[in-house]
Order: structure tokens, then C-alpha cells, then sequence
């Protein structure tokens, strides 16, 4: 089986699945049979919409009669856990949106069932697939920094609706994306409020030191990641610029992932990392390529969320 004959059912029908994520079902090459929502018209509009085969309100049914390869979800994290933990049981692949489970514990059931039935179970963590911090990470792992030694990292996204935990939930993906480039976390330390804000300071297991912030819902958004070596200082701008500084140079190298090459733009969604977690999802479920951003991944990052937003809030002068 190649990735693009990689047969699969989409569960959810919601703002984010119809706006961002079912468009970029078909630009990743999969089979979209069907498309499940409790709502029947909305299964039946996305169904339209998008070129499935059939809508379905039950999703043991769409398994059962649509022979799927995969099962993608998008919803609340109790449905993400819940329908990722049928469609493993079934046989099925999942991907399912961020967070994957109510909670890192969840998460971790989850990924144990996928592993004990030797099944591909991935979160939607995109920033590590996004172009740009692909870049990073290949810049990291040639040494072309040098060892890593210091960080900042800031992450203020837009607010999300039905989040009622802001830090634990959406912190999650700027806390994996920390991971991916740098290693585990060793210690870590934070400000809160009461409103989701943080100021972390984390050590890596590598030795690397940094800051990272986090707003959801501020006056503007804005996302940046530093990466400084002994040898050279890289940061990405917004998911879409890459510069890169060496120590004994004076110039600035420049790179853009919105430009593939003469008179040629990436579309958003390959520039925010949609398309190629799809992407890398098909590549897994077909076995051309290894499991990366993996329910267990997700799992540890929700975890290490958790221990921050435990920590309490910040408390205001008298």
C-alpha cells in the first residue's frame, strides 16, 4: 500500500475540521471514503463538500462498512480519546487533532493501546512539521550551530473556543515543539495567571537554557523560536522566516519556506505544518516512512503541561 491509497474515515464536522483540515485531507493524497458527525446534516454537507463516499452518525458503523485503513479526529479532546480508542480496537490507524485526551493520563491509555496492537497513533502537533522549523531541526542535527545553548521561545496564539484549561491544552504544542528540536526537559520553572499567560524557564537534558512565553488570546499574535549554538544563532519568525547568524560573520543568511522556488508560494496550510503531518500520517499507515509526533510523544508533553499549570497561579500584590 502506497500513501496515497491509504482509505480513510474523517470524525467531526466542526470549524476547524471543515476549514482547515478536510481541505487538506485530499491535498495529502488519501482516500477520504467517509466523513462521521452526530449531526447528520453536517456529515452530509462536509460529505458534499469535500467528495466522501458517505456521511455516517455512528462511528463503529463507518468502520464496520467502509473497510478503512485510518480514522482522522477532530472534536473535543474527550471524543479525540474516546474515537481514537474505538478505531484502534477496530484495527484502524488514528490521527487526531491537539489535544489528543482530556488528559496526559488518557493520552498515555491511548498510546499504550496503539502500541500493543502495533498501530500508528498520531496528534496533530504541526508546528514540528511546519517548513521552517523542519529547517531548525535539520540545522540542529548537522551541528551547524554548534551545540545548542540557550533559547527563546514565544507562542501567543489566537484564542480557541471550548479550551478550558488555555496553558495545559494549547501550551502543548509550543512545549513540544521545545522538545522535538532540544531533547527532554530537566527542570523547569513558571509564572501564571489566572487567564492561561505563563513565563517559563527550562533546562534540556543537553545543557541548553531558555525562556519560553505563552498568551493565548492576547492584541496580537505572534510565534518566534531562538536557537543559539556555540557557533551560530538561528530563529524562526512566524512559521515562515529562518535567519541565521554566525558567530565570526557579519551577515545574515535568510531562508523562507513561503518560497519553494522561482514564481512558486507554498499554500498556508504546507506553511503552517497541516499538510505535512497528513502528509507524514499517509507515510506511516503505509509504512514508507517511521511514526513521528506519536500519541506517546503527545502524552509526555501533556504531562509536562500539567506540572506547570499545577504549579497555581500568580499571585497580585496587595
Amino acid at each position: 500500500m502506497s500513501a496515497q491509497e491509504v482509505r480513510v474515515g474523517f470524525i467531526g464536522c466542526g470549524r476547524h475540521a471543515t476549514q482547515v483540515l478536510l481541505p487538506t485531507v485530499r491535498q495529502a493524497g488519501m482516500d477520504l471514503a467517509a466523513i462521521c458527525d452526530l449531526d447528520k446534516r453536517r456529515a452530509q454537507r462536509a460529505t458534499r463538500r469535500f467528495g466522501a463516499f458517505r456521511a455516517y452518525q455512528d462511528l463503529r458503523r463507518m468502520i464496520d462498512e467502509m473497510e478503512l485503513d485510518a480514522v482522522l479526529v477532530c472534536g473535543p479532546p474527550e471524543m479525540h480519546a474516546e474515537a481514537a480508542a474505538v478505531a484502534l480496537q477496530h484495527g484502524c490507524h488514528v490521527w487526531t487533532e491537539a489535544p489528543p485526551a482530556p488528559t496526559a493520563v488518557e493520552a498515555r491509555r491511548v498510546a499504550d493501546l496503539a502500541a500493543g496492537r502495533g498501530l500508528v497513533a498520531q496528534v496533530g502537533l504541526m508546528l514540528r512539521f511546519a517548513p521552517a522549523y523542519e529547517r531548525l531541526a535539520r540545522t540542529i542535527a548537522d551541528a551547524d550551530l554548534g551545540a545548542p545553548v540557550a533559547f527563546e521561545a514565544t507562542y501567543w496564539p489566537p484564542a480557541l473556543p471550548g479550551h478550558d484549561e488555555p496553558f495545559a491544552f494549547d501550551a502543548l504544542h509550543i512545549l513540544d515543539l521545545i522538545r522535538h528540536l532540544l531533547g527532554d526537559v530537566e527542570e523547569c520553572s513558571a509564572l501564571r495567571a489566572d487567564d492561561g499567560r505563563a513565563a517559563l524557564t527550562l533546562r534540556m537534558q543537553g545543557g541548553a537554557t531558555g525562556v519560553a512565553s505563552f498568551l493565548q488570546g492576547g492584541p496580537c499574535v505572534r510565534e518566534s523560536v531562538t536557537i543559539a549554538g556555540e557557533d551560530a544563532v538561528a530563529t524562526v519568525s512566524d512559521r515562515v522566516v529562518v535567519t541565521t547568524r554566525r558567530r565570526d560573520r557579519d551577515e545574515i543568511s535568510v531562508w523562507r519556506a513561503d518560497r519553494l522556488g522561482p514564481g512558486e508560494e507554498a499554500c498556508t496550510a504546507h506553511l503552517r505544518g497541516y499538510l505535512p503531518e497528513l502528509v507524514h500520517f499517509a507515510a506511516s499507515v503505509s509504512g514508507e516512512s517511521e511514526a513521528a509526533a506519536t500519541m506517546a510523544e503527545a502524552a509526555t508533553a501533556m504531562r509536562l503541561a500539567e506540572q506547570i499549570a499545577a504549579q497555581g497561579e500568580v499571585q497580585q500584590p496587595a
